[in-house]
């Protein structure tokens, strides 16, 4: 019987040139079907005896628990007669599911003899499953499982490579083959990580799973199968020095086909697993607590922990008002006042129970609706980390791709360059969506760009699986919202609104509504488009989600502004959304300046704007750390103007260190928006000089301008605006290695009397002059 394979190479694909493989002897094989809806036989000493399984996955075909624990030469297998042997045997050890077997990495391991169920053919299917928990570093590679030929060179094996990195190598008799791993998560940190390796012969693909999430999805031909007469080793593989794994390992289970990638996740169950062994096994909480809330936000906590069987979960001590789901886990409060408070929760069932302790740090609101998941505001006028409001999971950035600080629509934002500049968010946990969650994603944007290609706003895409989802302007200019689960199953919602790159701020708001399916599109304060979905796989991925850019292809990059970006955990109605549109657009101030300065122990503060309408008063605002602002004066407002308003404000006692000022913009009906951040330095070690001569000037001077205390050999732009804000030139120029800068601006007949602005942006600071011009 001979069988030809042709390969080729398509994304991510292994080949082979063409080959044959031929069967010369005849042969037999035995079809084993075995269910395992309440029990299973194993044979101890020579006698069948039935044990009570769970339900346990279908086409298992091999299950070791390793729960013995007596040390012993023979480990049995829950589903069928075969023993995994040993004359140096590992020792018991605790494990999540029953009891665990510990490997020493000098001597020990288990062969299993029985390998009919490891035949595999070119194109058979199979899954390999275990739990493993290892520390520290080693000179060679670790193997957990692994074969190799004696008889052929064939060779496969799973085991930690030398950077802590899971890996799963599959060659077959001929070498054909590869490895793969060495990525995602590194597996050698003393916690339990669930692997799982998978071939699908079907589409020719070996699969590699660390945590529920795939590190490895590749395509390949294989010419010879995987048949030898060598037994399958367990903690070591039969080869040079042995590669002996020193940690534990737990729920070794071998199926006869590919587990897909929602069975996968299932298995790993967020770190609980899924036991379907006969041992009762006492509870352990394996989550990691939620340490932060908000006053008026709800707080959750969704509590994990193995167990058979299942556990139940009760509050031991907390704050009053807090909650736990006795079957789910799930802990729901709401806090009322700022500190920090103890908690303890217990899971108990008839074999035991487990506890946890932490603490909830709680802090002041800021007068958001209730819901609010994350709060980006983008004010940022220096740095590489751009704050979270309610999590400790900021965006962040490398230097050469770091947005630039701009006015905002309600404070600062920040500019993207539609070339590189990005921010990342490395945990994005509370966007991993269930199928029927709901969530509201707001953010505000401005933009002249081209609408050339679409342009992602904040989007995410997943590197181990097909989570794709993005928030942006598409190639229209008109807003759009693309979601695709794992399964990439999904929709579009867009292709009507208004065309957004106008240079004017839009308001943003994409919203899912699980329980119905619908998915809706609002661009400022109005619905736009709509879709209706019901998606049957989730959003769960490890990969970051991003900001101006979306990891797939060349990126869709966006240029332009982008400030206050917030995902809710609930549906924004319509009057929200219109309410949240009309509070900020009503405050949009044309605010040319704010700048201050550090001088003789006060701090001068300045500003101007272009125009103003139904103003009320300016408020002036002092933080220390740049999130929590007290007002320390007021300033009342022309009221309206269609001409340049110059205000000042002087802070006669500052904060030692450093004070970050910012402005609150009233006005008469209530509405409100906040300047740009100004930040000085206590004695003005981080306040730049500025200065112009001559000031006034006529028409053909040349101004000097000399500047001092800038960002060393850093690039800035030189910004000239009339008074009503407009940019009649601008130049890049590159800072003096002493952190000085000069250079003229020559005067000429394009000059009209009036009063214009010198302004300087680097990445760490804007700074302006005003520069009168006489005739």
């Amino acid at each position: 019987m001979i069988y030809k394979y042709s390969a080729f190479k398509q994304g991510n694909k292994y080949s082979n040139a063409s080959s044959a493989y031929a069967l010369t002897n005849s042969f037999a094989f035995t079809l084993t079907v075995t269910f395992f809806i309440l029990s299973a036989l194993f044979f101890s000493s020579g006698l069948a005896v039935a044990q009570t399984l769970g339900q346990c996955p279908a086409g298992l075909v091999h299950y070791f628990g390793f729960d013995e624990t007596a040390s012993t030469i023979a480990y049995k297998d829950y589903i069928s007669a075969t023993t995994a042997d040993c004359s140096n045997c590992p020792s018991p050890a605790a494990g999540l599911f029953a009891g665990a077997q510990q490997f020493d990495g000098k001597d020990d391991g288990l062969n299993l003899s029985s390998v009919s169920n490891f035949e595999w053919g070119p194109n058979s299917d199979f899954t390999i499953e275990l739990w493993m928990q290892v520390t520290g570093s080693a000179a060679t590679s670790r193997v957990m499982i692994g074969r190799n030929a004696t008889d052929s060179r064939m060779i496969w094996w799973i085991g930690v490579d030398v950077n802590g990195y899971a890996v799963f190598e599959l060659r077959d008799r001929q070498r054909n083959g590869f490895i793969m791993g060495h990525d995602g998560v590194k597996v050698n940190d003393g916690k339990w990580h669930h692997i799982v390796v998978v071939r699908d012969g079907r589409v020719r693909r070996n699969k590699l799973y660390v945590d529920g999430y795939a590190v490895g999805n590749f395509e390949f031909d294989y010419n010879d199968n995987f048949e030898s007469i060598s037994p399958v080793n367990i903690g070591y593989l039969n080869l040079d020095n042995q590669y002996r794994y020193n940690g534990k390992l737990d729920e070794l289970m071998v199926y006869n086909r590919a587990l897909e990638e929602p069975e996968v996740r299932n298995r790993y169950n967020n770190g609980m697993g899924n036991y379907c062994g006969p041992e009762l096994v006492k509870p352990s909480i394996v989550s990691e607590p939620i340490t932060f809330s908000v006053v008026g936000q709800n707080y959750i906590y969704d509590v994990n922990a193995t167990g058979k069987p299942a556990p139940t979960y009760s509050i031991v001590s907390g704050p009053a008002g807090l909650s736990i789901n006795a079957t789910t886990g799930e802990i729901r409060w709401i806090p009322s006042a700022t500190g920090t408070f103890d908690v303890t929760v217990k899971a108990v069932n008839g074999s035991g129970e487990a506890t946890q302790s932490f603490k909830i740090e709680v802090k002041k609101d800021i007068g958001e609706a209730a819901g609010l998941v994350h709060h980006w505001m983008l004010n940022e006028t220096s740095g590489l980390r751009y704050k979270d409001f309610y999590t400790p999971y900021d965006a962040a950035t490398e230097g050469d791709y770091k947005p630039k600080p701009v006015k905002g629509a309600v404070s600062g934002a920040q500019h993207f360059d539609g070339k590189d500049d990005r921010l990342i968010v490395d945990e994005g946990r509370n966007f991993n969506w269930a199928p029927g969650a709901s969530f509201s994603i707001e953010l505000w944007m401005r933009t002249t760009a081209s609408t050339s290609g679409n342009r992602v706003l904040l989007g995410r895409n997943a590197r181990e699986s097909n989570v794709h989802w993005w928030v942006g302007v598409d190639n229209n200019g008109q807003a759009g919202f693309q979601m695709l689960d794992f399964m990439y199953e999904g929709a579009y919602v867009g292709n009507s609104g208004p065309v957004l790159n106008d240079g004017k701020w839009h308001q943003i708001v994409a919203v899912r509504d699980g329980a119905s399916g619908n998915t809706l599109l609002y661009v400022d304060g109005q619905q736009r488009a709509s879709g209706s979905f019901n998606h049957r796989y989730g959003f769960e991925s490890v990969s970051p989600v991003t900001m101006g850019y979306i990891e797939s292809g060349q990126g869709y990059h966006y240029e332009g502004d982008l400030d206050e970006v917030k995902l809710f955990g609930r549906v924004l109605t319509p009057d929200e959304i219109q309410s949240r549109y009309q509070k900020v657009y009503d405050a949009i101030t044309e605010l040319i300046s704010f700048t201050g300065e550090y001088s003789n122990g006060s701090v001068y503060l300045d500003w101007a704007t272009a125009a103003e309408a139904d103003m009320k008063n300016y408020e002036i605002e002092r933080s220390e750390n740049g999130e929590f602002f007290e007002k320390i004066g007021e300033v009342q407002a022309a009221g309206n103007s269609n001409i340049r308003v110059d205000y000042e404000h002087i802070d006669p006692n500052p904060l030692p260190d450093k004070s970050y000022y910012r402005l609150k913009i009233n006005k008469m009906n209530g509405a409100f928006i906040y300047s740009n951040i100004v930040v000085i330095q206590y004695g003005g070690l981080t306040s730049s000089t500025f200065i112009l001569y001559p000031n006034p000037a006529t028409v053909n001077e040349e101004v000097a301008v000399e500047i001092g205390n800038m960002p060393k050999d850093e690039e800035v732009k030189i910004v000239i605006s009339d008074a009503r804000g407009r940019t009649l030139a601008q130049e890049v120029i590159v800072v003096q290695s002493d952190g000085s800068l000069k250079f003229t601006i020559p005067v000429s007949d394009n000059f009209t009397s009036g009063i214009y602005n010198v302004s300087v942006v680097s990445d760490k600071k804007i700074i302006s002059r005003k520069l009168v011009i006489a005739r």
